[in-house]
């Protein structure tokens, strides 16, 4: 079911057609108090500002005397807006007006590449009749100095149709239409279209203030932008003669090169306004069919955070495009590129709401990149992290730990066929790493911090730029990756071994048993590696050309006990920094996702449940009370919408510190909290196909004696679950597990399995313990495998 709920009136729209080499078509973005547009070729906030202009449908009011246009005109007269429609497809406002008790709503989709539609209902329960002016505004700023065309300015006319409204760059430029059909049937008259600068000018001019309009070559005196609102007046009676107390119209804003163009994509998106809306609908529909969401006694926040989470990582997977030929990982919205940590991330957290394509998104990063250590990207080929030698980078095994990522889908599912076309390219990957970043001496090194994923990390000594070679510097962690993602090949040919052990018809069989073999010997080799690296209590990086250990400690240090690579000594003394981490090169240790991964996993690996517990929950409920704010933050930066890492503010009297979100909007790996929440928190841990282990370990603020905290439908493998975690008290919980297993029709061989369901049967089961105490069930039939106090 699609989730209904008050969610905050900020966040964007996905716009499928948006890539940053071949069509920067822009990102949709909400705006105070009632609106949605474009900006172009995206917010502003990635790499250096070429912004070029921003194109919102903003919705005003005039109910009698009161004028509604402003958001400050809005707040003055104590109206509610909220959002009750939250998706990657369709935004809706509904904002209260209590003083004549009417209701509007304005429902956001995007119809085609360049016509963004509204469907607007207004509806009163007043007997009386009431006459509403709705002013359809299009709201421009414009950008000359990034043009390259014969221009001076801005022009507004009537369109060429009543109910239309244009505004044009003169003399050459893009022309915008925005206009407004009844959906109803049922009549609108029209007023003079209004022009003037900003959004406080429209709403003096709707209060019959005269206003100059705007000269054809005005502009911002600071910024030398260009600022228009073009407003199409319309009219309206609800509760009249006919007893309509609901009106419905349809609102679309078109753009295109010309005229002709424009008008063109207005008349077609007005057509089509009603499929389009079906269509996203469908999607949405069948997306939340399978994806978990929240409920009982959890915080407002997080249930609505979750939502927030998976819409946008929905976002930031992106269409073929270019030299892409599959659905991949944009990493973020603003100017997507192929990143191998944030697609390993972002596909592990979608894979609890949908695992196929998940699983179909990293293989295909793996499997089109150009060269084995999967350079970072655009759409068009070309490389966006080079270092200052020349080489040609991808981020490292460390950055996000894309193999024990893909290592969760590989557990859960047991999909071998999957497993046999990932598992030569996750080879290479590591080959190559092992082939072209090791020293003299066999240490792994980066090239650049850039390939680190850790940006001009102080650990790596002066650097210039991110692309400034570090190759002197043996960092701890990437040692630690490689025994990690080595073990992880080792299991995974094991696995492939057996598999084809048991099939009939091999063209060019593999021999597994050494694959596995040579690839636990390098796991071999740099556990040690790692452990040589432990001095004097901390597990140290290495200068090779001063011949000296860094006196540093990070949280990425850390990292050998999340991979596996820490001998039980050495995590006896680190637990005290496990549950009061240092900082991550000057950053609060809870700020970049990938890093907070690292040191939960690390609790987590060192026996640390509660502990671990305790940090995700510090994580989520920062931000999930962040993204479900209600006011934009000090930078004009929007909830509704992940965000790149954790800013640290000072709050309350007393100066406390805590998290907001913060940097880039509508970053995949942002979205975090899906799987601390899922792995830590209600402590679901894939072992194998058809096993599982869970060991819920509630945080301390949630364990409210009688609280109830359900998710589902969280898909797993050939199964459906619904779990329920009841607090019996301050040390112990109750479980109700459910477990469907959907029976499909199914080709042994597809990779995209997605055979209809023909029937259902489930299991139930129930048990109680303590928190952090693990319970493995074998599925479906929930049987009881064993139980270990941790």
């Amino acid at each position: 079911m699609i989730p209904h709920d008050d969610f905050t009136p900020h966040g964007y729209l996905d716009n499928p057609f948006h890539c940053w080499k071949l069509n920067p078509s822009g990102v949709l973005r909400s705006l105070a108090p009632l609106g949605m547009g474009w900006h172009v070729p995206n917010l502003g906030s990635y790499a250096r500002n070429q912004f070029q202009y921003s194109a919102h449908v903003m919705i005003g009011l005039k109910i009698e005397d009161l004028v509604l246009v402003t958001a400050e005109d809005f707040d003055r007269h104590h109206c509610v807006i909220m959002s009750h429609l939250h998706t990657r497809n369709r935004f809706e406002y509904t904002c209260v007006v209590p003083q004549y008790d009417l209701t509007l709503t304005a429902r956001y989709f995007l119809v085609q590449e360049h016509a963004l539609g509204c469907v607007l209902s207004l509806s009163s329960r007043r007997r009386q009749p009431l006459l509403v002016t709705c002013y359809l505004t299009h709201l421009h700023m414009h950008n000359p100095a990034t043009s390259r065309l014969w221009e001076h300015g801005l022009y507004a006319c009537e369109g060429p149709q009543e109910g239309t409204v244009m505004l044009g760059i003169a003399s050459e430029g893009d022309v915008f239409v925005h206009g407004v059909r009844p959906a109803d049937g049922l009549q609108l008259s029209f007023e003079d279209m209004g022009y003037v600068v900003s959004l406080e000018d429209a709403s003096s001019w709707a209060r019959r203030v005269a206003v100059a309009r705007p000269t054809i070559t005005q502009n911002q005196p600071d910024t030398g932008w260009q600022v228009r609102t073009a407003i199409l007046p319309c009219s309206l009676t609800l509760s009249d003669e006919r007893g309509a107390s609901e009106r419905i119209l349809n609102v679309v804003l078109a753009r295109g090169v010309s005229r002709d163009q424009s008008y063109q994509h207005w008349e077609d998106g007005i057509e089509e306004i009603a499929r389009a809306e079906s269509a996203h609908q469908a999607d949405d529909e069948q997306f939340w069919s399978c994806a978990p969401q929240l409920s009982g006694d959890w915080p407002n926040s997080w249930r609505r955070g979750l939502v927030y989470d998976l819409e946008t990582l929905r976002m930031v997977m992106r269409p073929s495009k270019g030299r892409i030929p599959h659905v991949f990982d944009g990493m973020q919205l603003q100017a997507p590129r192929l990143v191998l940590a944030e697609a390993a991330m972002d596909t592990l957290f979608l894979s609890y709401a949908n695992p196929e394509l998940a699983a179909e998104v990293i293989l295909g990063h793996f499997e089109s990149a150009p060269h084995p250590n999967l350079p970072c990207m655009r759409e068009d080929g070309s490389y966006n992290m080079v270092a200052d030698d020349g080489q040609v980078c991808g981020t490292a095994p460390e950055w996000g730990f894309p193999l024990w990522c893909c290592d969760h889908i590989v557990r859960r599912t047991g999909n071998l066929h999957w497993l046999r076309r990932l598992c030569p390219k996750a080879a290479a990957y590591l080959r190559w790493w092992l082939d072209h970043r090791r020293d003299a001496e066999g240490w792994l090194v980066y090239a650049c911090s850039w390939e680190s994923g850790q940006d001009v990390s102080s650990r790596f000594g002066p650097q210039q730029t991110g692309g400034t070679i570090i190759q002197h510097v043996r960092p701890v962690d990437l040692q630690a990756s490689m025994a990690q993602g080595a073990a992880i090949l080792a299991r995974w040919a094991a696995l492939l071994g057996g598999e084809q052990a048991t099939r009939t018809a091999i063209e060019t069989p593999i021999d597994f048993a050494a694959e596995a073999a040579w690839w636990q010997q390098i796991a071999d080799e740099f556990t040690v590696k790692t452990h040589l690296m432990w001095q004097d209590g901390w597990f140290r990086d290495y200068d090779s050309a001063a011949r000296e250990w860094s006196s540093q400690q990070d949280t990425m240090h850390l990292a050998p006990v999340f991979c596996g690579a820490a001998g039980w000594g050495h995590i006896e003394q680190l637990r005290p920094h496990v549950s009061q981490p240092p900082l991550h090169s000057g950053w609060a240790p809870l700020s970049w996702p990938p890093v907070v991964m690292t040191l939960v996993g690390a609790a987590a690996a060192a026996n640390m449940p509660l502990d671990a517990a305790e940090l995700a929950y510090r994580f989520i409920d920062a931000a999930y009370r962040s993204i479900d704010s209600r006011e934009v933050d000090q930078h004009g930066g929007i909830p509704g919408v992940t965000r790149e890492y954790h800013a640290v503010v000072t709050t309350g009297k007393w100066g406390a510190s805590d998290y907001v979100n913060a940097g880039i909007e509508g970053y995949g790996w942002g979205a975090l909290s899906v799987h601390l929440l899922m792995r830590y928190l209600l402590g679901l841990r894939e072992e194998e196909a058809d096993k599982i282990t869970i060991a819920p370990a509630l945080p301390q603020a949630l364990r409210r004696v009688g609280a109830t905290y359900r998710v589902e439908p969280v898909p797993w493998g050939n199964y459906v679950l619904g779990i329920e975690c009841t607090v019996r008290n301050a040390k112990g919980y109750t479980v109700r597990l459910r477990c469907t297993q959907q029976k499909r029709e199914t080709t042994a061989e597809a990779l995209e399995e997605k055979g209809l369901p023909q029937s259902a049967t489930f299991q139930t089961c129930e048990w109680e313990g303590t928190w952090g105490e693990e319970q493995t069930l074998l599925l479906p039939h929930l049987t009881r495998s064993s139980v270990n106090q941790i």
